[in-house]
């Protein structure tokens, strides 16, 4: 599966042009969205300028040990 974020160009975007999703493990390391504890979407403006970022947890839920 990729790795890394996923670009969306969509037009559902409240304020950027578009839209990417990174996935991360509990290490913060970008995961495979499957193996994701962890997400981050940005909007973005075409020039590159981040307008709105949030994060959140998703996926993998893993028991204390």
């Amino acid at each position: 599966m990729m790795i890394g974020c996923v670009k969306l160009f969509n037009g559902k975007q409240s304020k950027g042009d578009y839209t990417e999703i990174s996935y991360y493990d509990d290490a913060d390391r970008e995961v495979a969205p499957e193996e994701a504890s962890r997400v981050r979407i940005r909007e973005i403006l075409a020039n590159g300028e981040v307008v709105k970022e949030s994060w959140g947890f998703c996926g993998v839920v893993r028991k204390p040990a």
